[in-house]
């Protein structure tokens, strides 16, 4: 169920945005909530999840009885993926990176707005349209990584996390993985921004440009609701 709430709030945060941008709606202080709220979700919660839920996997693979170092260790690792969210979220914000990114996009020339393809091919030779890291729900579904596989179907064939000789290391892995996902939010890595799809600062995904985006945009939100 948790796993589930993070990834809904996942797509509300993908379109939070683009209907503030239907509605022309779209103000400073609704951007800052916005951080605020990508923070709480992405940088605080998963990180609580995967704790208190590595807390119940088996002792037999700690370094101690008590397994009072791997619990440090993995409090560690949470500590320092809520912060390079927070941090990371600061960043994207401090520097502009949202205006930067409007101003990148090709203009117009006169009246006659320029070919669909032609406005996608400029966007990714744009650098400033891609996001620095990764982006504060990707990270949280790869910190969340340990605890999907766990109670996924693949389990029962490879073994579950924290299991004698399984495929993953429980707890230690866990926190491997926190950390190298703080240190890919914090990176200068370029990333995918769903902004190269869109023609201008103005257009959004909601807005369809043909019987196909309808299409897809149909059959992608009936799955969802499914």
């Amino acid at each position: 169920a948790a796993v589930t709430c993070v990834m809904c709030a996942a797509v509300l945060d993908g379109l939070d945005g683009h209907t503030a941008r239907y509605l022309q709606a779209c103000t400073q202080l609704g951007f800052e909530l916005d951080s605020l709220c990508d923070c709480a979700n992405f940088g605080v919660v998963p990180s609580l999840v995967i704790y208190f839920w590595a807390k119940t996997l088996p002792a037999s693979e700690c370094w101690s009885e008590s397994c009072l170092t791997d619990h440090r260790f993995l409090w560690f690792a949470c500590c320092a993926y809520s912060s390079c969210c927070a941090l990371r979220l600061a960043r994207f914000n401090v520097i502009g990176a949202a205006t930067q990114m409007d101003q990148s996009y090709m203009t117009d020339s006169g009246d006659k707005k320029p070919p669909v393809p032609k406005v996608m091919l400029h966007n990714f030779l744009q650098k400033k349209l891609f996001f620095q890291g990764v982006p504060a729900p990707v990270g949280a579904a790869y910190a969340l990584t340990p605890m999907i596989l766990h109670f996924s179907a693949s389990s029962r064939h490879v073994g579950a996390v924290g299991d004698t000789g399984a495929w993953a290391i429980g707890r230690r892995g866990a926190a491997l993985v926190l950390i190298t996902t703080a240190a890919l939010m914090m990176s200068t890595l370029p990333t995918f921004s769903s902004k190269m799809f869109k023609t201008g600062p103005g257009d959004t995904h909601l807005r369809s440009r043909g019987a196909a985006s309808r299409l897809v945009k149909a059959v992608g939100g009936f799955s969802c609701c499914i």
